[in-house]
C-alpha cells in the first residue's frame, strides 16, 4: 500500500476542526482519533493522528467509514 492517498473529502471549513480531535486525543491518551458529526444537513468526519503513521492510519480508517456512513439516512428514523 505504498502508493495509499487520502481520499480527497470536501467539506466546510471549521464545522470540524483537527484542533478538535487533537484536544479529545490529548485529553483521552489516544493515539488515533476519528470524529463524526452531523448538523442535519451534511456529515462531517475530521481525523487526528499523533504521529504520521497515526495520521495515515486515521485517514485509511475515515475513508472506510465515510463510504459506510454515506448510506446511512441520519435524518430518518430507524426502521
Amino acid at each position: 500500500m505504498d502508493d495509499w492517498k487520502p481520499a480527497e473529502v470536501e467539506a466546510p471549513k471549521g464545522k470540524l476542526p483537527i484542533s478538535t480531535a487533537r484536544a479529545v486525543a490529548r485529553q483521552h491518551d489516544l493515539r488515533q482519533v476519528i470524529l463524526i458529526g452531523f448538523d442535519g444537513e451534511n456529515t462531517h468526519i475530521v481525523t487526528y493522528g499523533k504521529t504520521k503513521a497515526d495520521c495515515a492510519a486515521a485517514a485509511r480508517a475515515q475513508d472506510f467509514w465515510a463510504g459506510k456512513i454515506r448510506v446511512l439516512p441520519f435524518n430518518k428514523d430507524p426502521e
